[in-house]
C-alpha cells in the first residue's frame, strides 16, 4: 500500500510539472512616456505593435533598440493588427465612413520599405483575417480572399475563423460554414486557430468563458473565465480575468490555462490592472498593457 501511495505521489508530481508555466522575468517597456494599448508581439518576439486607446494608428517598438516608429495613423489600425510569419509585413484594417455607414479595408505595410498596399477594398463585411506564411487570407461576406504578399505560395490553405452577426464560422478549403459550438443563442468573440492548425479557440460572450474545440467545432472544452484569449504555443492559452463597477475596470489579471482546461496559473498579481496579452510564436514571451497605457514584457517557460 505504501509503495502504491508513493507511486501515486510521484505520478501526480510529474503531471503537475508537465503542466507547468513559470514567469522568468517581467519588465516595463519605456515608450517615451506615451500611453499605448493593445500590444501585439511579433512572431520572433523582437518587436511589438502598439496603438492608441481608440485603436487609431499603429507604431512599432523595437525591443533591441527601444526605437518607436510610426507605421500608420489610419483609423482602427490597432484592431487585430497582425504580422506576416517572417515579421517583415504588418496587416491592418482601416475604417472609413460613407454617410453613416462604416466600411473597413484591409491593408499591408512592408516594415523595411514602407510600401503600403490595399488587400481588400472597403467593405461592410470583413469578418475574419488570418496570415499564413506570406499569404493573407480574409473572409469577406463569407467569401475567401487570398493575397500573397511575400514568400512562397501556400501548398494547403489553413482554417480561417470568422465572426458574422456574433456567430462563429470557419472557412476550410475555401468553403465557409457556421460552427457556433455552444449554440446559436449565444454570441462569440476572439476566435483563433492554434499554431499547429488542429484546435480552435474562442470566447462565448454570454458565458464570459473561453473554449477550445476541434477545428470542426466538436468537443468544446471550457477554459473558464478568460477574456481576450490568445494561443501561447499549442498547449497553453493566455488571457485576462477582469471586473468592472459598471463604468471602469477595477481589477484585471493575466492568466494562463492549459488548452485542455486542466491547469490555471495567474501570471500577474493584483497590483496593476493588466489586460490584453499577446504571445510570441515560440511561447517564450508575453506582452500586455495596463489600464493606464503601460506596456510590460514577460518572459515565460512552459512544459507540456
Amino acid at each position: 500500500m505504501r509503495k502504491t501511495f508513493l507511486g501515486v505521489l510521484v505520478f501526480m508530481s510529474q503531471l503537475i510539472f508537465a503542466q507547468g508555466i513559470e514567469v522568468i522575468s517581467t519588465k516595463a517597456l519605456t515608450l517615451d512616456g506615451q500611453g499605448v494599448f493593445l500590444p501585439k508581439i511579433s512572431p520572433k518576439g523582437d518587436c511589438v505593435l502598439v496603438t492608441n486607446e481608440d485603436m487609431s494608428g499603429l507604431k512599432k517598438f523595437d525591443l533591441a533598440t527601444g526605437k518607436l516608429t510610426t507605421i500608420t495613423n489610419d483609423r482602427s489600425a490597432g484592431f487585430n493588427a497582425q504580422f506576416s510569419e517572417d515579421g517583415s509585413t504588418v496587416i491592418y484594417r482601416k475604417s472609413e465612413y460613407k454617410g453613416k455607414l462604416r466600411y473597413s479595408s484591409l491593408n499591408s505595410v512592408n516594415l523595411q520599405t514602407g510600401k503600403t498596399e490595399q488587400l481588400v477594398k472597403p467593405t461592410r463585411n470583413l469578418e475574419g483575417v488570418t496570415v499564413k506564411g506570406g499569404t493573407v487570407l480574409a473572409v469577406n461576406n463569407g467569401k475567401l480572399i487570398s493575397k500573397r504578399i511575400a514568400g512562397k505560395k501556400l501548398k494547403t490553405l489553413p482554417a480561417i475563423p470568422s465572426i458574422k452577426n456574433s456567430q462563429l464560422y470557419i472557412t476550410i478549403d475555401g468553403k465557409t460554414k457556421q460552427l457556433s459550438p455552444n449554440g446559436t443563442n449565444v454570441g462569440y468573440l476572439w476566435p483563433s486557430v492554434s499554431p499547429d492548425g488542429g484546435k480552435l479557440l474562442y470566447y462565448v460572450i454570454d458565458e464570459a468563458k473561453a473554449y477550445v474545440c476541434n477545428i470542426d467545432g466538436t468537443n468544446p472544452v471550457s477554459l473558464g473565465t478568460l477574456r481576450a484569449p490568445v494561443w501561447l504555443g499549442n498547449d497553453w492559452v493566455v488571457g485576462m480575468v477582469d471586473y468592472d463597477n459598471g463604468e471602469i475596470v477595477t481589477y484585471s489579471q493575466i492568466f494562463a490555462v492549459t488548452s485542455q482546461g486542466t491547469h490555471r496559473t495567474a501570471l500577474t498579481d493584483q497590483s496593476k490592472i493588466c489586460m490584453y496579452p499577446s504571445a510570441s510564436d515560440d511561447a517564450s514571451k508575453i506582452v500586455y498593457t495596463t489600464q493606464n497605457g503601460e506596456i510590460f514584457l514577460m518572459n515565460v517557460a512552459t512544459s507540456k
